[in-house]
């Protein structure tokens, strides 16, 4: 009985453990085939659909004008921006972007964050280029492998992602799902995010 016992407790360790690796592809790979975002880009001509979706790890977020106001990527929708240095016109230009697409969101806004990644380290002080930005979060680096991140990030073979400008969404099991390039139509992802959050019931 007692041989059976850790038999039994050996295949649920071993079921628990697949369905933590694989749970985050099987949800996006039901979400793309059985829903209506797999017809996202036939819609739009403002976002690339990833597919399939790049699964990201949970990684910190954190607030730079709220020590205590941190957070996670996965659990949340997110707008996610990559810029090289801190923080260029182009960067604010993205900063501005994100703020006003996400409260274009309306109703479906408490599932949306807003999240940067800044690739290198910097002298200026978040707290003065986010103070226009409150709710602006900061991808943590401390604790991540920022060449396997950015790599996710490759559209291209051989491109920069922290050089692209790009705006990305992200769902909130950390699948790397739409890509937008610089020039797009604000209304255009407005549009395309809702009818992510329409058509998903996670986040």
């Amino acid at each position: 009985m007692k041989e059976n016992n850790i038999k039994s407790n050996n295949r649920l360790i071993i079921t628990v453990i697949f369905l933590l690796f694989f749970a985050p592809l099987l949800a996006s790979w039901l979400l793309l085939k059985y829903t209506d975002i797999s017809e996202l880009g036939g819609q739009t001509n403002h976002g690339e659909l990833i597919s399939p979706p790049r699964s990201l790890p949970d990684m910190k977020l954190v607030d730079p004008l709220s020590a205590t106001n941190e957070g996670q990527l996965h659990g949340k929708w997110s707008l996610f921006y990559i810029v090289d240095d801190f923080c260029d016109q182009a960067c604010l230009d993205n900063l501005y972007r994100m703020r006003q697409i996400h409260m274009a969101a309306g109703k479906y806004s408490l599932r949306v964050q807003r999240a940067i990644f800044i690739t290198h380290a910097t002298s200026d002080d978040p707290a003065q280029v986010f103070k226009d930005y409150a709710g602006q979060r900061l991808l943590g680096t401390s604790e991540i492998n920022m060449g396997e991140i950015l790599e996710k990030f490759q559209l291209e073979d051989g491109e920069l992602p922290e050089l692209q400008h790009r705006l990305y969404i992200i769902d909130p099991l950390g699948n790397l799902m739409m890509s937008f390039p610089p020039d797009a139509d604000p209304g255009g992802i407005i549009k395309d995010l809702n009818r992510l959050l329409k058509a998903s019931h996670i986040g």
